[in-house]
């Protein structure tokens, strides 16, 4: 089996740009690989106003949740984007302001990195 980590990098406003990594994400996993997903940059403003992201987006967005695939929030990118406590309030940790994920660090785990 592989690994895959996505990077989600884009801005919310692009619904696309969610639904189908983290569709992508489930389907590995549902078939034994293992799946993480990151949020950084500007994808970390998708906790804000989350209730009001469209549907698919929303709905992709909660089962990789619920299957525990999304690995983390870059803390830098909440932190200085202003949504640390949105972020928060969907339980996830923002602890300091270092830039996460370390990417080389995962490509020295042997996953695949896909940027989005």
């Amino acid at each position: 089996m592989t690994k895959h980590a996505f990077i989600l990098l884009s801005h919310p406003e692009r619904p696309g740009k969610f639904a189908n990594p983290l569709t992508y994400a489930a389907q590995l996993d549902a078939a034994g690989h293992e799946a993480r997903v990151y949020f950084d940059g500007a994808a970390t403003y998708w906790f804000e106003d989350i209730e009001d992201r469209p549907a698919p987006a929303r709905e992709a967005y909660e089962r990789a949740k619920d299957e525990d695939l999304i690995a983390g929030v870059c803390d830098h990118c909440a932190t200085f984007k202003g949504v640390a406590a949105a972020v928060e309030a969907e339980g996830f940790e923002i602890d300091g302001t270092e830039h996460t994920p370390d990417v080389a660090a995962l490509a020295d785990e042997g996953y695949e990195i896909h940027t989005v």
